[in-house]
């Protein structure tokens, strides 16, 4: 009799475990992409084989968020539009409602990763072999690299570098870096190791995370990428694609294309970039409603950048040593503000 209702135990487990896979699978139908929105604090998830974008709270629960029409690839929030590639195209869609605001074809051939610097968008071409710059005010593109010497797939602004990292496919795939402004290869940063990497992005520590196909791995660089890369021991990866990172929750969101799953893996970031810094810089007041200034005093003039909580360029400019920030125009919210020359970020709020 206990044998029996063991087994019958183990047969309905099964059954349930088969029914939560199905269930979890059925959310999404060949995800590329993930974007975390922090203001409301969900994740868009791009769905190659139906053109959906779908959206998961952090209840877990899934809805559809747009009908693109086409299949969506790379996903990045600016300001209150959430932008997608799809086939030659870059589309923006209303955060609020989903209202398209924003659709200009680039004449490119499979545009896949996406990127925002705060002002301008950056986009591969997968099939072309180029990068692409857009400016979604004046709704306008230049080509920002002709030719990258490869197939490029994920791309991501690096503030505290000033550079654009691109990650490409193929056997023993490079990572490189360009300029934004001219286009120019900066440097080779690495030959990862691994094969056909699809996403990158940069974690709480300011490490480099890159999601690689073969093997199914997510790999961790340091920002200067002088050491190898190291395994950074997560699992349930299936072919991960276009990986986002959850400042919020300090969380790597992966998109799982051959399982049809999305994977969110926390990260420790117990040690944090300004704990590793021997000059870290408070703000003051924080929360400030105003003005703000540095402890210690800026010692020299500084470039620096304020981006909003959704990357929006806020300011940007150079301080002069012993100088003061005026935040009182910016709307209440958090904000990074970032010295770019020494790669150098703190946070403040806005009231």
């Amino acid at each position: 009799m206990d044998n029996a209702f063991l087994r019958l135990q183990e047969f309905l487990s099964a059954i349930a475990g088969i029914l939560l896979t199905t269930a979890c699978a059925a959310q999404y139908n060949g995800p590329e992409s993930v974007e975390h929105d922090p203001v409301s604090d969900r994740y868009f998830v791009s769905n190659t084989q139906n053109d959906l974008i779908r959206v998961q709270d952090q209840a877990g629960d899934v809805t559809t968020f747009v009908d693109v029409g086409s299949a969506p690839y790379g996903l990045e929030i600016l300001g209150d539009t959430l932008f997608v590639c799809t086939g030659s195209r870059v589309k923006g869609y209303l955060l609020g409602d989903a209202t398209l605001v924003f659709d200009l074809d680039l004449g490119a051939s499979f545009l896949n990763g996406i990127t925002t610097d705060g002002e301008f968008i950056y986009v591969t071409a997968f099939s072309g072999a180029k990068v692409y710059k857009v400016d979604p005010v004046a709704a306008t593109f230049e080509v920002l690299v002709a030719n990258t010497n490869g197939t490029p797939n994920g791309i991501v602004w690096d503030p505290a570098g000033e550079r654009l990292v691109v990650v490409f496919w193929g056997s023993n795939a490079p990572i490189k870096a360009y300029d934004r402004v001219t286009g120019a290869a900066i440097t080779l940063l690495a030959n990862s190791g691994v094969g056909s990497i699809d996403g990158v992005t940069i974690d709480c520590l300011g490490n480099f995370l890159i999601a690689s196909w073969s093997p199914a791995r997510i790999t961790r660089f340091e920002p200067t990428f002088t050491q190898p890369g190291v395994n950074a021991g997560i699992t349930g990866l299936s072919n991960p694609a276009d990986i986002d990172f959850d400042t919020v929750h300090n969380r790597v969101c992966i998109p799982n294309a051959g399982s049809n799953t999305v994977l969110l893996a926390d990260v420790d970031c117990t040690n944090s970039i300004m704990e590793r810094r021997t000059y870290t810089t408070r703000v003051m007041p924080n929360p400030t409603s105003g003005l703000v200034r540095f402890d210690p005093p800026l010692q020299r003039a500084e470039p620096f950048m304020v981006l909003d909580a959704r990357g929006l360029l806020q300011a940007h400019g150079t301080l002069r040593a012993n100088a003061l920030l005026d935040m009182g125009e910016m709307p209440p919210g958090i904000y990074t503000i970032l010295f770019t020359r020494r790669a150098e970020q703190v946070r403040v709020v806005k009231e």
